[in-house]
């Protein structure tokens, strides 16, 4: 393994809330290491939508860089059943998750932080962290450990109070990348089905590729038998090339909604997905995630007293965006509610415009 010696921030996970949080420590002066239990780049269940928070947050960390040839975003289409409405939208772009934490991860790297990749991590009760990488385990330490693992990592499970709360009726999430001809989508619009188990939305990558992203219910994905089964039922409509959507490598993920009973300790604050989840894929949860990695980066920098500090400013961060999503999470549960407003809307859009903007967190002249 190529790191030694103590440190004053460890982060884990290079995802957008890590590679930020590892940004953030660095340009204040810490000595920091980023590690990550995968090869980079890697794939991700993401719906690759970021809005105009995050966008906003990364150019004023200095790494907007990263967004370089995004597809911004200004429209949504929205269906279920056979009614379908399409609004303006104002903000946000597309860029492929696998390319993003790739670029975050080179700005950490000029910012001075190491990094380690395919190497596991867990911290233990002393504080420490223990590497597993192949055959070969060592201990590292830092003064802060800041744990940016997502939904599914496991760094944490052997300290005692950071366990999930899961919310009841979470949905779970499973998404994949599609060749460019798969299924028709503009760029720079997002097309979501709703069903009656879920929803489902796809976008243009600036690659041409489709990402597509989906919420659903588990009973309706053990119905199905498959991802891709499921897939075809959510997107309601007929694919040009069916076989892309069974041959495509479908990735899943624990239910979605989700908090930690706690998200600081002495020596630990946690940010991002690890933090807590809620559905669904609308581009606030990687904004989120930027915004508490930036923010615990620098506080573990600056503050020894970073753990008392860290619970209350990461409820402020994610407060917003927790409600918008918790509002449309509603809304994409009741298909009748969905065509109901798609009827008025397809009449009179405006109005539908100027909700969707507030719900994103922006202004509609």
């Amino acid at each position: 393994m190529n790191v030694a010696g103590t440190f004053d921030v460890a982060v884990i996970g290079a995802g957008p809330a890590g590679s930020c949080a590892a940004i953030a420590a660095a340009r204040a002066g810490a000595r920091v290491v980023l590690l990550e239990r995968s090869a980079m780049p890697r794939a991700k269940v993401c719906g690759c939508c970021l809005a105009a928070s995050g966008v906003a947050a990364l150019d004023a960390a200095g790494a907007g860089e990263a967004l370089a040839g995004a597809v911004p975003l200004r429209a949504i289409r929205v269906a279920s059943g056979t009614r379908a409405m399409t609004l303006a939208r104002a903000s946000g772009v597309a860029i492929g998750r696998a390319e993003l934490d790739a670029r975050l991860v080179d700005f950490a790297r000029r910012a001075g932080v190491e990094a380690l990749f395919e190497t596991s991590t867990r911290v233990m009760h002393d504080g420490s962290i223990q590497l597993t990488r192949g055959e070969r385990v060592s201990t590292l330490r830092a003064r802060t450990v800041i744990v940016a693992d997502g939904l599914q990592g496991g760094a944490l499970d052997d300290v005692p109070g950071f366990e999930w709360r899961i919310a009841a009726h979470s949905m779970m999430g499973f998404g994949a990348v599609l060749p460019a001809t798969t299924l028709e989508c503009p760029a720079g619009e997002i097309h979501m089905h709703v069903g009656r188990d879920g929803y489902i939305g796809v976008v243009r990558l600036p690659s041409g590729e489709l990402d597509v992203a989906a919420a659903v219910a588990p009973a309706a994905l053990r119905r199905a038998g498959t991802v891709a089964a499921c897939a075809r039922t959510l997107l309601g409509f007929v694919a040009h090339d069916a076989d892309a959507v069974e041959r495509a490598r479908w990735r899943g993920t624990p239910q979605l909604t989700r908090t930690r009973a706690r998200v600081a300790a002495p020596g630990i604050l946690v940010v991002g997905d690890a933090a807590g989840y809620i559905e669904p894929f609308t581009g606030e949860g990687m904004s989120w995630a930027i915004a508490t990695g930036l923010a615990a980066g620098e506080l573990a920098a600056r503050d020894a007293r970073a753990h008392e500090r860290w619970p209350a400013r990461c409820a402020t961060l994610v407060a917003r965006p927790k409600w918008r999503c918790r509002a449309i999470a509603l809304a994409l549960r009741s298909p009748l509610l969905v065509r109901a407003a798609m009827t008025v809307g397809a009449r009179i859009p405006r109005p539908f415009e100027r909700l969707a903007a507030r719900l994103e967190g922006v202004a509609l002249s």
